[in-house]
């Protein structure tokens, strides 16, 4: 398995909007805009495109904003060995992810979370919530350490607040948002 970093959006944008919640989805053109230096994506191979990766990095974290197996490639544990690669692969404390909050009638959160969970991710004590232009999405925020330990408060705040300013600096209220997180 490999990663190939990409600026080809097209074809992995209309997967996205097949796959994820529209209120979780950040504007086709917003995305061509911030993909560069820490915003990468990467369209995940094994002998043929089977998913893609986008993240934003730090010096000591990995944020996922989205991570996607195609829809023919699903139960093949490629979502297993997306992670795997993450974590082996780069040089990072770990990696932040987003997550819907558990719902009983939409087992596809309780699903999502079990996954994330059997790989090592810890929800994070936080009231985290997603910027949009709706205002903003209740989600929960969790981290996978790679080193064993979880970023402190202090840390966590920082990278969270340069996340809001560096992808999501086209919402309005992002500022507000980021205050209730941490209030």
């Amino acid at each position: 398995m490999e990663f190939i970093e990409t600026l080809e959006l097209e074809g992995i944008y209309k997967d996205m909007m097949l796959q994820f919640p529209q209120e979780e989805l950040k504007e086709f053109e917003h995305l061509k805009k911030i993909t560069g230096k820490n915003y990468k994506i990467y369209q995940v191979i094994e002998n043929e495109p089977v998913g893609y990766v986008i993240l934003f990095e730090t010096n000591d974290f990995i944020f996922i904003d989205y991570v996607a197996v195609y829809k023919k490639f699903h139960s093949q544990g490629y979502g297993s060995k997306i992670l795997d690669y993450l974590h082996r692969f780069s040089n990072k404390r770990g990696c932040f992810l987003e997550v819907e909050k558990p719902d009983i009638n939409n087992p596809n959160t309780l699903r999502r979370i079990k996954f994330y969970e059997k790989h090592g991710a810890k929800k994070l004590d936080l009231n985290y919530i997603y910027p949009n232009k709706e205002g903003g999405l209740p989600m929960d925020l969790y981290y996978i350490p790679y080193e064993g330990k979880i970023p402190s408060k202090k840390e966590q705040k920082e990278f969270i607040t340069m996340l809001f300013k560096t992808i999501h600096f086209d919402i309005e209220n992002n500022a507000e948002i980021l205050n209730k997180i941490f209030c």
